[in-house]
C-alpha cells in the first residue's frame, strides 16, 4: 500500500513525455537518412543546371548602323547603297517560305521559323548592278536557338534562278546566339560559289537561308545592298576606304 504514491507518479511521468511527442510519432520509425542506409539505397542525384552558352567573342565590327543617318557606315563613312530595307511598318515586299513573318511594332522583320529548310525572299526585279555594288549587309538579332545554322545568300539574275551554284556564306557576324544582335556581311564578289558572276551581272532578287530547322526566330533589322571596299579573305588589313 506505501508504494501506490510512487507508482501514480512514475505512470503520470510517462503520460506526460508521450504527450511530448508528435501525434502519429513513434520512436521506432526509422529518419528517411537511417531508411537509406538500411536499404542500401543512395541519396537522390542532384542534377546540375547547365548555364547557357556564353555569346562569341567577336571582332569589332568595322561596319556598324548609324542611327542618326538610318545607314550603314564604315569608318565613320555612309556606305554608297543600292537598296535599303528598314521594315518600318511593314515587311517590304519580303516573303517566306516555311517561315512565318511580320512587322515587328518597334521596327524590324520578324522570323519565326516553322519548316525545315525556311528560306526568306527580297522583292524581284531589283535591277541591282552587281559589279558597283557588292556586297549584302543583314543586321538582326536571334530570338530563338536554332538546331542547325545555315546562313547562305542566293542570287538570281536574267541567266540563272536560285541555285547552289550561286551563292555565299557570311565572312562577319555569323550565326548569332539568343540575344545577340550581328551584322551578317556577305562578299558577293568573292561568293562561295559562282566566281565572278554575281560582279558581271545585274541582279533581280534575293534570298536569305538563315537556320536549316523550323525551330529558330531572328528580328532581321535591316538588310542593305552596299558599295563596300572588302579585303580578300588573306588579307590582314581591316575594311577601310580605299587608298
Amino acid at each position: 500500500m506505501k508504494l501506490r504514491p510512487f507508482v501514480l507518479i512514475a505512470a503520470g511521468a510517462l503520460s506526460l513525455a508521450a504527450c511530448d511527442r508528435p501525434k502519429g510519432a513513434h520512436e521506432d520509425y526509422p529518419s528517411p537518412v537511417d531508411l537509406a542506409t538500411a536499404t542500401g539505397a543512395p541519396p537522390p542525384a542532384v542534377v546540375p543546371v547547365e548555364a547557357p552558352a556564353p555569346p562569341p567573342v567577336r571582332e569589332p565590327e568595322p561596319i556598324t548602323w548609324d542611327p542618326a543617318s538610318s545607314r550603314f557606315v564604315l569608318n565613320g563613312a555612309v556606305l554608297n547603297t543600292a537598296y535599303l530595307w528598314r521594315f518600318d511598318g511593314g515587311l517590304d515586299g519580303f516573303a517566306s517560305v516555311g517561315s512565318r513573318i511580320s512587322s515587328d511594332p518597334g521596327g524590324g522583320l520578324r522570323v519565326e521559323q516553322q519548316n525545315v529548310d525556311p528560306v526568306l525572299r527580297s522583292p524581284q526585279n531589283l535591277s541591282i548592278d552587281g559589279r558597283r555594288y557588292n556586297a549584302v549587309l543583314v543586321r538582326l538579332t536571334r530570338e530563338k536557338p536554332g538546331a542547325k545554322w545555315d546562313g547562305a545568300l542566293f542570287y538570281t539574275t536574267a541567266s540563272h534562278g536560285e541555285s547552289a551554284e550561286f551563292h555565299s556564306k557570311p565572312i562577319r557576324g555569323a550565326n548569332p546566339v539568343v540575344g545577340e544582335t550581328t551584322i551578317m556581311v556577305y562578299d558577293m564578289a568573292r561568293p562561295k560559289r559562282g566566281g565572278d558572276d554575281w560582279s558581271a551581272s545585274i541582279i533581280s532578287g534575293l534570298r536569305l537561308d538563315l537556320d536549316d530547322s523550323a525551330d529558330g526566330a531572328f528580328l532581321i533589322r535591316q538588310i542593305a545592298v552596299v558599295s563596300a571596299p572588302l579585303p580578300p579573305p588573306a588579307a590582314a588589313a581591316p575594311l577601310g576606304p580605299a587608298q
